[in-house]
């Protein structure tokens, strides 16, 4: 978490490649941002690579927390956006954690590119 006081809004990116010579394989997890304690997330963006993968979007707790199983490819992005509603109260971090991709399935061309995430979330003043 980027350092400063730890109340409003912060938004953080990461980036992940998959290296040269190597393939991402259903089963594979990606740690993309820290989350820290008090932390609601109310924005999630994410882009995929070169090939197809079938992947989901979560936690540590919950695997697919914010997105369940959404393809991801060089020629399209998922972006979910967290909304205040009854049936999506934005959950509120009760320790450090990290927003994950879970790879599930992959297709043969999956063997280079990468993904890219960004969230912000809100820290409880309190």
């Amino acid at each position: 978490m980027p350092k400063g006081t730890s109340v409003g809004l912060v938004a953080v990116s990461a980036q992940y490649s998959v290296g040269a010579g190597t393939s991402l394989s259903a089963g594979d997890v990606i740690e993309m941002v820290k989350v820290p304690k008090g932390a609601s997330l109310v924005y999630l963006a994410v882009s995929g690579g070169s090939g197809d993968a079938l992947c989901a979007v979560g936690d540590g707790v919950d695997n697919d927390r914010y997105i369940a199983h959404g393809t991801m490819s060089s020629a399209s992005s998922v972006v979910r956006t967290i909304t205040l509603h009854a049936s999506n109260v934005p959950y509120q971090y009760s320790t450090d954690d990290t927003i994950d991709i879970y790879v599930s399935t992959v297709s043969v061309g999956t063997t280079t590119g990468g993904f890219h995430l960004t969230a912000i979330f809100s820290m409880d003043p309190a």
